[in-house]
């Protein structure tokens, strides 16, 4: 099983376990979820959304971006922006933003 986006499903990723939880047929689910914030890529990805919570004046509309996105894409879960996230929700929210003042 893996958490918080199944695009990383079948990614090698050593740095991070493959970004393997945990295996339902060895574990009942509850407590894979229970220990979910144990595992590495799980903090790294809670430490890039508090960041992104911080720094980013766009958090409010798309809510810290994708898992996926931040790894494929930036090689880090830690980040706090990716193209995704610049192309499909800041553009949109900047172009919302100034149709609504226009």
């Amino acid at each position: 099983m893996v958490l918080l986006s199944p695009e990383l499903a079948d990614t090698a990723a050593p740095e991070y376990g493959d970004f393997v939880a945990g295996r339902i047929l060895d574990r009942p689910l509850p407590g894979i979820l229970r220990d979910a914030h144990r595992l590495r890529y799980v903090r790294d990805f809670l430490t890039g959304l508090d960041r992104c919570q911080a720094e980013c004046e766009f958090f409010d509309f798309c809510r810290g971006a994708q898992a996926a996105n931040r790894y494929f894409e930036n090689g880090d879960l830690t980040t706090t922006e990716s193209n995704y996230c610049r192309v499909s929700r800041q553009a949109l929210s900047t172009l919302a933003t100034k149709e609504a003042v226009a």
